[in-house]
């Protein structure tokens, strides 16, 4: 329990920390899955402008 009421800060400091890296790790996640979202609708785009090219020409 002494650890628990520590007049120094230490369980403070230990808390900003995790909050810190867990922040970090959750904001690198979503970045990256920002990315591959914005990958998936240039290739969609890419494939709809292609797909309508194709059915153009063969009219």
């Amino acid at each position: 329990m002494e650890l628990i009421r520590n007049e120094h800060g230490a369980m403070l400091a230990a808390a900003i920390i995790l909050l810190f890296f867990v922040s970090l790790f959750l904001f690198s996640l979503v970045s990256w899955h920002d990315s591959l979202q914005q990958s998936y609708d240039s290739l969609e785009t890419y494939y709809e402008n292609e797909t309508v090219r194709i059915m153009n020409r063969d009219e």
